[in-house]
């Protein structure tokens, strides 16, 4: 099963902070990192950890940022499909807290100037999956993903609205939500977005939106999904925290990778509601399992990115 990552490519400067600085007051900062990050790519990540079949669908510009970001797509072997040279692609400010929480600063460029052409050439036909940012949906043009989305509906959608899930117009919202997409979002994001009081009448309510399955992270404490028919709480793992960069992304990427990969091997078609079937349930539970290590893993280190040899203790 191959599926279309599509997104944004940016690079995240991460700065550690012992706290956020009030108006007006200065703090120093006491490491700083450069890497290439932005939800798709970290995504795409996981999928390459795990040898999982999929095109990275993420447009690169013009400018230092642009470079950074090339080279290091090159580097790991993903052919550029957008070469877009109207304006340097975008930068995120990550400052990261002593707790290793964080809050990003977005700059944005060439990844939320979505064109009609983009998607043009592309042969829908070798993918059965596709993963979706919020991001994308908060620029001007946003209306061409959402267009071309609508005609996508025969595909398994995974949508990770994140933390601009409020940001997003109620119309594009209702158009995504109308190809009852797979949903995943954090904990706060659910709650803030539903205006629920708790997570039980939170999810509920998302399910009621999209007529699908939604995935809500909880931290240490794990996931929480609903399938139509039952809440379930898949327990987390509790680790030492570095900075929670990229683990969500990373959460949905697992769930994708246990997707194609086991619905490989069981030889199921391409209905994320059969793979949801009573008979295939247990490996679902295990997907969200893998996942929740796979996150644990992530908070560990800086930045969004495990190694190899990590992959390699998940036998999957």
């Amino acid at each position: 099963m191959k599926t279309l990552v599509l997104g944004a490519a940016i690079v995240d400067i991460i700065m550690k902070i012992p706290r956020l600085p009030k108006s007006g007051e200065d703090i120093l900062c006491t490491e700083r990192k450069l890497t290439v990050g932005g939800c798709a790519y970290n995504v795409a990540n996981i999928l390459r950890g795990f040898n999982v079949k999929h095109d990275l669908f993420v447009p690169v510009g013009s400018g230092i940022y642009a470079d950074i970001i090339r080279r290091k797509l090159n580097e790991d072997g993903y052919e550029i499909l957008i070469n877009d040279l109207e304006i340097d692609n975008g930068y995120c400010l990550c400052l990261v807290e002593d707790d290793g929480e964080r809050s990003f600063i977005t700059v944005n460029g060439i990844e939320v100037k979505h064109k009609k052409e983009w998607f043009d050439n592309l042969n829908m036909n070798q993918y059965e999956n596709i993963y979706l940012a919020g991001y994308q949906l908060c620029g001007d043009n946003s209306d061409i993903i959402v267009d071309w989305l609508l005609k996508q509906s025969d595909k398994n959608i995974f949508f990770a609205p994140g933390p601009v899930i409020n940001n997003i117009s109620k119309n594009t919202l209702e158009k995504i939500f109308s190809i009852n997409p797979i949903l995943h979002l954090n904990e706060k994001e659910a709650l803030e977005f539903t205006k629920k009081n708790n997570i039980n009448d939170s999810i509920l309510k998302l399910y009621e939106l999209t007529k699908s399955v939604v995935f809500i992270t909880v931290g240490e404490r794990g996931v929480i999904f609903y399938d139509g028919k039952n809440i379930t709480h898949i327990e987390g793992e509790k680790v030492k925290v570095v900075d929670t960069i990229g683990a969500g992304d990373s959460h949905i990427g697992a769930i994708i990778s246990a997707y194609s990969l086991w619905g490989n091997k069981m030889n199921l078609n391409n209905s994320w509601k059969y793979y949801l079937s009573e008979n295939n349930g247990e490996n679902f539970i295990n997907g969200c399992k893998l996942s929740n290590k796979v996150a644990s893993e992530v908070v560990q280190v800086q930045g969004a990115k495990i190694s190899k040899e990590c992959f390699n203790k998940f036998n999957i």
